[in-house]
């Protein structure tokens, strides 16, 4: 749903500023409600034991539903009684999937929902269907194959080139059922995929296979937009990650904002392409045997850079915000390149990764770090947040080396106890791509926002 001109410039429905509903989230969401609470906006976040928003100073009222099957029904159930009228902002894949299905459930409680155009929303969860749209508008995109049953996969297993990826269609649900913030499973010969894919089907989500764009992690680019009802950007930001970890599949462990024409230009194509509306974020990676750069993904919401983005000038959620309540933009008057946002921890794992792999000295990563950082949690003026991930961090590393279960968004029936037990073992096989995060098994808030 878009927001005509007529309702936005008939302004907030009542002289108070209407308060914000985040949904799910990480890091991004305390990013967002301090953003918005600095401008006087209430800030209400639902999210899991482990969402370090709940610690924010910003959040004025934190409410535990749990990550597990069944999280956006409960977001639902808690909304009917909600706040009428809040502006309601999805800082995950969940959150975006549950305003693009019930936005009119939505409005007619109330509500003021993100701007977006929900069909295309629905789309980008999709990777089949982002691809697909990709390919019908001319974006490079990587070769796949969608494999639904055992049959599907025999007929392919054996014509495949190796090594290649085995992906969630959807990567939310993939990640809720397995507990760990796993990307894809990198597969080296038909055996291996035969097995990745029976997990899988036991777990119930639907996967595709994917060519692996050969390339360093240094060549994925970003471009983030904001598109007006008429289909117009507001702004677009480069960015660009230094390195992730795993090494090959997993989050940004380390960005940088750049001002990059070429990757402007095809992401801007690509949101104009497939009808995007309001905020979205495009991903590419430079293919090193082409030099041309391929589709990966797009995220129509929130991403983990999103503190990254206010630094280099441009306050995204504030603009989402005034947006939906019909007031003046923040002024966007360009932004500042070289703007850097690192992940300490996950940065020094990929390091260890890529030194023994003699592609990165010691000397060369302390170079790289020696300057100005910037971080995704850590405030002076709001320490919890940051100081309380740590200390759950540290829990899960002390309850797992004394065998004891997981807390904090874990989920407590068998099933999930063996996806847990199945994702251990494949971590274990293999450490420098099957794991988002070296305490990804351990942290409830592990998930896609770390890109």
């Amino acid at each position: 749903m878009l927001l005509p001109d007529a309702a936005r410039a008939a302004g907030p429905r009542d002289h108070d500023t209407p308060p914000a509903v985040l949904l799910g989230g990480t890091a991004n969401a305390v990013s967002v409600a301090r953003s918005l609470a600095a401008a006087g906006v209430r800030v209400i976040a639902l999210g899991n034991a482990a969402s370090p928003v709940r610690r924010s100073r910003a959040c004025a009222q934190f409410v535990d539903l749990g990550r597990e099957d069944g999280v956006q029904a409960r977001w639902l159930a808690w909304l009917a009684d909600g706040p009428r009228g809040a502006v309601v902002l999805p800082c995950d894949d969940d959150g975006l999937e549950l305003v693009a299905t019930h936005r009119r459930h939505l409005t007619a409680l109330g509500y003021r929902p993100m701007e977006a155009e929900d069909r295309v929303a629905l789309a980008m969860l999709d990777k089949n269907r982002t691809y697909e749209l990709a390919r019908r508008i001319g974006i490079p995109a990587p070769r796949t194959l969608t494999v639904r049953t055992a049959a599907d996969l025999d007929a392919a297993a054996d014509t495949l080139a190796y090594p290649c990826a085995l992906k969630p269609v959807h990567s939310h649900r993939f990640q809720r059922r397995t507990g760990t913030g796993v990307k894809a499973y990198v597969v080296h010969d038909p055996a291996e995929l035969r097995d990745r894919f029976a997990y899988t089907r036991e777990i119930g989500v639907e996967m595709l296979v994917t060519e692996i764009i050969p390339g360093p992690d240094d060549q994925i680019f970003g471009y983030h937009s904001y598109l007006d009802e008429r289909g117009e950007p507001l702004f677009g930001i480069t960015k660009r990650k230094l390195r992730q970890h795993p090494v090959g599949f997993g989050l940004g462990s380390y960005h940088e904002t750049t001002h990059d024409a070429e990757v402007a230009h095809l992401g801007d194509a690509f949101l104009r392409g497939v009808g995007v509306r309001g905020l979205a974020n495009v991903e590419f990676k430079r293919d090193a045997r082409d030099g041309e750069l391929k589709l990966i993904e797009c995220n129509h919401r929130f991403t983990a850079p999103n503190e990254q983005i206010r630094i280099a000038g441009v306050d995204l959620a504030l603009v989402a915000y005034n947006r939906v309540v019909g007031r003046p933009l923040p002024a966007v008057d360009g932004y500042r390149a070289g703007v850097r946002l690192w992940h300490p921890g996950a940065d020094a794992r990929a390091f260890l990764a890529l030194r023994r792999r003699g592609e990165l000295s010691l000397a060369q990563w302390v170079r790289s770090v020696a300057r100005t950082q910037h971080f995704p949690l850590f405030r002076w003026a709001d320490p919890q947040p940051s100081l309380g991930l740590h200390a759950v961090r540290a829990r899960r590393v002390v309850g797992k080396r004394l065998g004891g279960r997981r807390a904090g968004g874990a989920v407590a029936d068998p099933a999930a106890a063996r996806a847990e037990r199945t994702a251990s073992r494949i971590a274990a096989r293999e450490p420098a791509f099957a794991v988002a995060d070296g305490a990804a098994l351990r942290v409830a808030a592990s998930g896609r926002d770390g890109r």
